[in-house]
């Protein structure tokens, strides 16, 4: 019965957002209080505080674990809530009719006060619990929320309500360009945190780290970019392959938490092994979430830019160094870009790993460019190209930011295949360049 009702609320969702889009398309108005960003950016923080611990817990018997230190179910909906908050959010205060922006904004107070409350008042009424940081960065940006729905609303009378009837209106190209860059800037802030706290208890660093650090200074540096309207499509191109970047550094790093939660319970003589996931895994898991949410802004992005802009226009002609660098690229991901005695490098058709998901998440990212490239136009290809020569790059990068940990490492048949990978690439990139001057 419990599936059923999770079934169910899922169909429910699916056809309130069908009735949503059909009330929003009907709706109108231009409204120009940019304050309203400020919800977005709320929903991102009570999002966070989702995925960390409900509890501080000093009873052993009553465990405050984190999102990601619980059931697997469990995480994936705790995910699907965090990712689902700041688009909802967006769709919110973007949303020309009343109904709809309060509407919206109220279910996501709703759900996530659902979730969060219960834990908030554990930890004041339960002896041995205490509050969190996780539930109160959960709980407040939703009071606020719920204070600005009246006041970030559209307010429109019915007359405008009329006289806007039957014009179809989506979410400004503003809009999307700055979630593009808040969810960028926020992915390139978690990713650092990861980068340099502890995954395990307060001492234990993972191999990966500086090239994860590389990853969130790459995914940052696009987004100034976004604000100006001569550089934002380009931008928005090489953002939306950078950050599968995070991803392929970001999985290498939670290898080290995830082997050591594998090894929890396993006894020996020295007893029962235990572990505590540290600050560093924590923010590496949210940097992946927002690396997964970033992508999909900047892919729709690119859609209402294509909108605005039309289709028409000649296509780029890369066809032969986009198709040497999709061989390339599945040579380079799918062999050790270093090779060390005693060290089993993960890989794709072996040694399968949890790095390995990064590996195939990039891969797919740079296969799925290379594609499109050859059906766009010049400047949208050229953009594209960019950001998967920057991905291979940084894919190679495992050389001198990740091998020097290794005795007795060097590089591999997939640092070469990559330097060549690279080169295609960038010569695909410059060839639409060049035809985007024409």
């Amino acid at each position: 019965m419990l599936v059923a009702g999770h079934v169910l609320t899922l169909v429910a969702g699916v056809v309130a957002a069908r009735v949503v889009r059909e009330r929003n398309e009907i709706a109108g108005g231009d409204d120009k209080r940019r304050w309203r960003l400020i919800i977005p950016l709320l929903a991102v923080v009570a999002a966070v505080g989702l995925l960390m611990s409900p509890v501080v817990s000093d009873d052993p018997f009553l465990l405050a674990r984190s999102a990601f230190e619980g059931p697997g179910l469990a995480l994936a909906g705790y995910l699907l809530l965090a990712g689902a908050l700041p688009v909802a959010a967006v769709l919110g205060v973007s949303a020309g009719s009343d109904g709809v922006a309060r509407g919206t904004l109220g279910g996501i107070v709703a759900a996530v006060l659902a979730v969060a409350v219960p834990a908030l008042v554990a930890g004041l009424a339960v002896p041995g619990l205490a509050v969190s940081t996780g539930a109160c960065l959960a709980v407040v940006p939703m009071v606020l929320v719920l204070i600005l729905t009246p006041l970030a609303t559209p307010q429109q009378t019915q007359a405008e309500r009329t006289d806007l009837a039957g014009e179809a209106r989506v979410p400004g190209l503003t809009i999307w360009r700055t979630l593009t860059a808040l969810l960028a800037l926020l992915t390139g802030i978690a990713a650092a945190i990861g980068a340099y706290a502890p995954q395990l208890g307060n001492s234990t660093d993972s191999p990966a780290r500086w090239q994860l650090l590389i990853a969130a200074i790459l995914v940052v540096l696009p987004t100034p970019f976004l604000f100006s309207r001569r550089t934002a499509p380009f931008a928005r191109g090489v953002l939306a392959v950078l950050w599968a970047g995070v991803v392929l550094a970001g999985t290498a790093v939670l290898s080290t938490a995830i082997t050591a939660s594998e090894a929890t319970g396993l006894g020996g003589l020295g007893g029962e092994i235990s572990y505590h996931l540290g600050a560093g895994a924590v923010f590496t898991a949210i940097a992946l979430g927002l690396a997964g949410l970033a992508g999909l802004a900047a892919v729709i992005t690119g859609v209402v830019e294509r909108d605005d802009t039309g289709t028409e226009g000649p296509r780029s002609r890369v066809l032969l160094p986009a198709g040497i660098a999709a061989v390339l690229a599945i040579a380079t991901f799918s062999m050790p870009v270093f090779t060390a005695k005693d060290y089993a490098p993960p890989g794709l058709w072996s040694d399968f790993d949890t790095p390995s998901w990064g590996l195939l998440a990039a891969l797919l990212v740079v296969l799925g460019t290379l594609g499109l490239s050859v059906r766009s136009r010049p400047g949208a290809a050229a953009a594209g190209l960019t950001g998967a020569a920057v991905l291979l790059a940084l894919h190679v990068a495992e050389i001198p930011w990740v091998s020097y940990l290794f005795y007795g490492a060097r590089p591999g048949a997939g640092f070469w295949l990559g330097l060549a990978a690279v080169v295609a690439a960038v010569v695909a990139a410059v060839t639409a360049a060049a035809g985007a001057k024409k």
